[in-house]
């Protein structure tokens, strides 16, 4: 069952956040691409930058969580340029690499207990872990950083955001 939760989430989120630096690396070409790290899609929205912050540090947190590891807490969030956001991706991507199946025995069963805004904690297994709070949260800030690149005219669609599926697709034999 290790497996499942593995490729669930580092396999996953490998994946997604190859697409998402493909398409960083679509807007460093842009006349406007400085200002783009400061973009938000709401007044009340965290920018473009905390979005890809935040989707690397769920992926990083939440992985380390399910291996049973020490997360210390949530890096500051820096303002960064795309090719900073470049490197955090590069690093997350590094981190994740570094896991093993076998670094994920037994967390199905793992009891997870993550501090929230005090007094409060999110406590689950790793199974409800997983699927409610962990896919959702890095998705979240994922799409997010996605569409606020769309909102800001970057010409990209569907296929930008599924890049990573590309080779499982041919024409039907």
């Amino acid at each position: 069952m290790s497996q499942n939760i593995y490729t669930a989430s580092v396999a996953s989120f490998t994946a997604a956040l190859g697409s998402l630096a493909a398409i960083l690396a679509q807007a460093a070409t842009r006349e406007d691409a400085a200002s783009l790290p400061a973009v938000r899609l709401a007044p009340d929205m965290f920018p473009l930058s905390t979005q890809v912050q935040l989707t690397c540090f769920h992926a990083i947190a939440g992985t380390s969580r399910l291996a049973g590891r020490e997360v210390v807490g949530r890096p500051a969030i820096e303002e960064a340029d795309l090719a900073g956001l470049q490197a955090i991706i590069a690093t997350t991507l590094g981190k994740l690499a570094a896991l093993t199946t076998a670094d994920f025995a037994g967390a199905e069963e793992r009891r997870i207990v993550m501090p929230l805004q005090p007094p409060m904690v999110f406590e689950a297994d790793g199974v409800t872990f997983l699927h409610r709070w962990l896919l959702p949260n890095f998705y979240f800030h994922q799409v997010t950083a996605y569409d606020i690149l769309r909102h800001a005219g970057l010409p990209i669609g569907k296929k930008d955001f599924l890049s990573h599926l590309g080779a499982f697709m041919h024409e039907a034999a």
